[in-house]
């Protein structure tokens, strides 16, 4: 048989196609890498820092806690920021742990001080405990209890003079943050968020950057600042319908923060029912009309916010999420479509995403931090009552920033 050998003008569109793919992968490679010298002088910062702590700190209490591995971001940092709470709640020193990071595929331990500063300001590294607590002075515990009082339980046991303690427990397992009990720990972390919650300089300077180029002005910023100020709308897609689906079927309500009372005139109607599937699933998984219904609401009474940010996580194994994310836009910068819903101070005249951040390379590690606090930094936030990023961004800009319900909506 004659061999058969593609012609030209098969072969040049193949190669062009490999060829892109090709410089995909490795670009993605490149912007992906952690920075890895940075991550070892902040690991050596923080044992430097922790035995100082330690030499300077006599006859002080420990407590080191069972924490979430590996987990979403968002997920690590709510609970670190509870158990930091939990521990000046009872008078401890926080021993914090490595954060256990995942994006690239892998479970790597990267410094805790990367991403948030106040969980490692007057406390000390695991790995300075063994130093201060050798294993016959430290006493092994228990916090999860079947009453309704688990936080005032918790802090009853951490309030023993017992030196060095370890919880062999999971305090703030997946029931207790989607239980009522977490309102009792709300007025107390409030404030702990308006002193104590701080980013990185690294996270800092990239929001900042973003902002810049993005024309983003911050809520509150004087009138002479640059950029216009903007609404933040979260955009939970992904995996989401899958883990909405088994909410679904458990009847869950809105997670953590997203829960609290104060925050029900901020759920866009129809109000959450948890006996009806189909009620779950608009809220935990909305149409894109009702995303669309939401953000009017909040744009009809603010004519001078004309320019959107739209957090998503949209990446090459979720394409659709950057569908979604043009239809937004489309509908959005549409005079005709907002004049037809109320919209009196015309269409948003800019549409940004998550995908418009400025990352350089080695920063890819940062780019859900820098989403919370674009939203934090929001005039108006729009979430999800069933993410942890929305509720995270919820507690710091209430928390934190003193912020109005009125100025948040979920969906």
């Amino acid at each position: 048989m004659p061999t058969i050998t593609p012609n030209g003008r098969v072969l040049r569109p193949v190669i062009l196609v490999l060829g892109c793919l090709t410089f995909l992968g490795y670009y993605t490679y490149l912007t992906s890498r952690p920075p890895t010298a940075l991550y070892n002088d902040l690991f050596t910062s923080e044992d430097e820092a922790s035995r100082k702590f330690i030499h300077n700190e006599l006859g002080s209490k420990y407590v080191k806690f069972k924490q979430l591995q590996g987990a979403g971001f968002n997920n690590q940092a709510q609970e670190i920021l509870l158990y930091h709470h939990l521990a000046l709640q009872t008078s401890r020193i926080y021993v914090y742990q490595p954060f256990i990071w995942r994006p690239r595929g892998e479970k790597a331990e990267v410094p805790l001080s990367a991403f948030l500063r106040g969980p490692t300001e007057g406390t000390i590294s695991d790995s300075a405990f063994d130093e201060v607590c050798p294993p016959e002075d430290v006493v092994r515990v228990k916090l999860v209890t079947n009453t309704e009082s688990q936080w005032e339980h918790a802090k009853s046991i951490l309030n023993s003079n017992d030196r060095c303690i370890v919880v062999e427990d999971w305090l703030f397992n997946w029931n207790y943050l989607a239980s009522t009990g977490i309102h009792d720990i709300w007025p107390s972390f409030q404030k702990y968020l308006a002193n104590h919650f701080k980013w990185s300089d690294n996270v800092l300077a990239i929001v900042d950057r973003t902002q810049t180029k993005l024309g983003l002005k911050s809520r509150g910023a004087p009138s002479s600042s640059q950029g216009s100020p903007y609404i933040a709308v979260h955009l939970r897609r992904g995996d989401f319908e899958d883990h909405c689906k088994y909410l679904n079927t458990t009847h869950q309500g809105f997670t953590t923060w997203g829960s609290l009372p104060l925050l029900r005139p901020a759920t866009y109607p129809p109000a959450l029912n948890t006996t009806d599937a189909a009620s779950i699933m608009e809220h935990c998984y909305p149409s894109l009309h009702r995303i669309l219904d939401a953000i009017s609401k909040q744009a009809r009474s603010r004519g001078n916010v004309r320019a959107i940010h739209i957090l998503h996580d949209g990446a090459w194994d979720h394409p659709t999420v950057y569908l979604q994310f043009y239809k937004l836009s489309q509908a959005l910068t549409n005079e005709r479509w907002t004049t037809q819903h109320g919209w009196v101070g015309g269409p948003m005249l800019r549409v940004t995403q998550s995908a418009d951040v400025p990352m350089e390379r080695g920063e890819r590690d940062w780019r859900v931090c820098v989403d919370v606090e674009l939203a934090r930094r929001a005039e108006v936030f729009i979430g999800n009552g069933y993410s942890s990023l929305s509720t995270q961004v919820v507690a710091l800009r209430l928390g934190g920033d003193g912020g109005k319900v009125e100025d948040i909506t979920l969906i």
